[in-house]
């Protein structure tokens, strides 16, 4: 082969080896942008725990009717009351909470009602409710960090306490207890899209009044037992994260395209060494086993020398004669004989050549 064939097959195979580490290489640059996004786009929508304290607190006051043993009408808070002189209770509920993150829109409801509910003192279980609702739900979205709540309601002390008293005179019920309960409900969830749920309850804090007693004092309580790390789950609603699946989707579409750009590129780009050294590599793979490979030139002088198409017939060929399928490969690397030497003077030969393939290629 010339010199100048030789630098020609050199440069084409350079040039076909550049083309393939390029489109390698873009098929890796797009497969990551297609990573990155599908990433981002999951992390958006993956659940988000949002931590925060809460707190609650009731403060009030007894307001008194008229009568000649009392110089005031207002009574403060943690006394005890005759309840036949009550007029009204003014309570102001205050509830407050605060995030351990920023930048988090969140929203909260809440509303006030009063619950009176008459139990059996002995069971505990319940002859009686009436509900009445002091302050309709409210709902605020925010994304402040800090949150409150400050609402006055007035309670008709008599109201309660004479329809519980009716009843139980209409039954003659002795054995039971009669309690109006005023609830502040607070509910805290986020306002993504795809809201899963709220993994704690609704925030409830209670102003406990006895009724039909002659004197009664007033408790305060609540559900905030673990007043800290309470969760709020929520999923990220901003449509720029669809912009994210979208990327994602377009990358790998367009990397598939690459990658059968690649493969047609490397099919039709093939030479005839290239060619040469793939069936080479396959039958030494296959069958290295049954084939020795000889360094020295062969003498064909004194055989009868028969060309066979195709390896898998060589096998036979070993299997049938008992002897080893023997190769010589050329210093140049561009042709390989399997070659099986018989007593009988018989030479059974296969060739691989880069010149055969080279003309099976232009004649194709």
């Amino acid at each position: 082969m010339k010199k100048n064939q030789v630098n020609v097959i050199l440069n084409e195979d350079t040039k076909r080896k550049h083309m393939i580490v390029a489109y390698s290489f873009l098929i890796i640059c797009v497969f990551i942008i297609f990573l990155i996004s599908l990433l981002i786009y999951i992390s958006k929508y993956q659940v988000q725990y949002v931590k925060y304290n809460e707190y609650s607190n009731v403060d009030y006051n007894v307001y008194l009717k008229n009568n000649r043993h009392f110089s005031v009408n207002k009574v403060d808070k943690d006394n005890q009351y005759i309840s036949e002189l009550i007029d009204y209770i003014k309570a102001n509920f205050s509830y407050s909470l605060s995030l351990k993150e920023d930048n988090i829109d969140y929203q909260y409801k809440y509303r006030i009602e009063a619950n009176v509910v008459v139990t059996d003192k002995v069971t505990k279980k319940k002859l009686y409710t009436y509900d009445d609702i002091l302050l309709e739900t409210k709902e605020v979205i925010t994304s402040n960090r800090d949150a409150s709540i400050n609402e006055q309601v007035k309670i008709d002390y008599n109201k309660y306490n004479d329809l519980i008293i009716d009843f139980i005179n209409s039954y003659n019920l002795d054995d039971v207890i009669s309690t109006l309960n005023v609830n502040l409900y607070v509910d805290v969830t986020g306002t993504c899209n795809n809201l899963d749920y709220s993994s704690n309850t609704e925030a409830i804090t209670t102003l406990e009044i006895p009724l039909t007693h002659r004197t009664m004092a007033i408790d305060i309580t609540d559900n905030l037992v673990n007043n800290e790390d309470n969760v709020m789950v929520c999923r990220n609603p901003l449509p720029i994260n669809i912009l994210y699946l979208i990327i994602s989707l377009a990358a790998i579409v367009v990397d598939l395209v690459i990658v059968g750009y690649l493969i047609i590129y490397i099919r039709n780009t093939r030479s005839a060494k290239t060619i040469y050294e793939k069936e080479l590599k396959k039958i030494l793979s296959n069958y290295r086993s049954y084939i020795q490979k000889v360094n020295t030139k062969f003498n064909l002088s004194t055989y009868q020398v028969l060309k066979i198409d195709n390896f898998t017939d060589m096998l036979e060929i070993r299997d049938t004669t008992n002897q080893p399928i023997l190769m010589v490969e050329n210093g140049q690397k561009n042709s390989a004989y399997f070659i099986i030497p018989t007593s009988t003077k018989i030479l059974y030969t296969y060739s691989i050549k880069v010149s055969d393939i080279e003309k099976e290629m232009q004649e194709k």
